[in-house]
């Protein structure tokens, strides 16, 4: 009888324990891959280096608001790829044959591009902002790790040259819109002349292991392997589809990576990864003591010296042809 009574305790506890465990990646999905902010991974890492950088250029950044409230943007929606609505702002130049995409990082929205968006201005570029679905006043349920997002950004490309006879086309991405940039350029990228990666993963599935280690101070690899599992079941999709690697593999668009030497969140090991991995005309700029997503700001200078020189490089001629969707 106690024997039993044990038994029985035992397999009732292992159920609540597996019930607890998959209540927690329930969590976990919830927390990571759908709306919603993501400050908890940001608050699990030492990012002094992002705030250093920030806080170094203050004044530069209220200018920034200021300016972007004075040109008034034309804000607009689309229908995205997945036929949900797509936000984007549009920021024009009279005469200007060059046009960027800029690409929002994971739990951002297209304001945090103001920045970025001001100095393409300024350099001559037409600028196209959007809000990555699931971000900011894009509709979406959940968030692909570039996955399925870079079909918008391939989307917005065509519609752009479609519009825009002899369009000359540049892909700029932070972090997560960095994977979806290379992402798109590994697919039909027939109206892109170049693009650029600033601090993308080489895969969703790693950099995940990476953060969720962070916050347990445990080995995660059966954790993602068990998040995976929930991801495919609610999303029709799987992380190990977000491996940005093997798009790069396939790319012809000239691409510059870019990563911060401080990286904490996507470990500056992972560009140096991808660019091994690129088939297409490349080129690579490491700014160190700049932590994630920081980079443009840490080293101003260099930063952007380095992203105009290859800019100009592919978009100062016709580049190819548009080609109508």
């Amino acid at each position: 009888m106690k024997k039993y009574t044990f038994l029985t305790a035992a397999a009732a506890a292992a159920l609540w324990v597996r019930s607890e465990y998959f209540h927690g990646l329930e969590y976990l999905y919830n927390l990571s891959l759908c709306r919603g902010s993501k400050a908890f991974f940001f608050n699990c890492n030492n990012i002094t280096a992002e705030l250093d950088a920030l806080c170094g250029i203050k004044a530069e950044l209220a200018l920034t608001k200021r300016w972007y409230r004075s040109i008034s943007p034309e804000r607009l929606y689309i229908t995205g790829s997945t036929g949900r609505a797509l936000y984007l702002r549009i920021l024009r130049q009279t005469g200007s044959k060059k046009w960027v995409i800029a690409v929002h990082g994971y739990g951002c929205t297209g304001r945090s591009m103001m920045f970025c968006a001001k100095k393409f201005y300024e350099h001559g570029f037409n600028v196209i902002i959007p809000d990555l679905p699931c971000h900011g006043r894009s509709y979406g349920r959940f968030i692909g790790m570039g996955q399925y997002e870079y079909r918008d950004i391939l989307k917005i490309a065509d519609m752009t040259a479609a519009h825009n006879s002899g369009a000359r086309i540049m892909l700029y991405g932070v972090s997560m819109g960095a994977a979806t940039v290379l992402t798109a350029t590994g697919g039909d990228a027939r109206n892109i002349s170049c693009a650029v990666s600033d601090c993308s993963f080489s895969d969703a599935r790693s950099v995940l292991d990476f953060q969720i280690q962070n916050i347990i101070h445990m080995p995660a690899f059966m954790i993602i392997h068990d998040l995976d599992k929930v991801y495919r079941k609610k999303t029709g999709y799987s992380l190990k589809n977000a491996d940005i690697r093997k798009f790069v593999r396939r790319s012809v668009t000239p691409t510059l990576f870019i990563h911060g030497g401080a990286d904490k969140i996507v470990p500056t090991a992972m560009v140096y990864k991808l660019y091994n991995a690129a088939a297409c005309p490349k080129d690579i700029l490491i700014v160190q003591n700049a932590g994630h997503g920081v980079s443009a700001y840490a080293d101003t200078g260099v930063y952007w010296k380095k992203v105009f020189d290859f800019a100009d490089k592919y978009t100062a001629n016709q580049g190819r042809m548009p080609t109508k969707i």
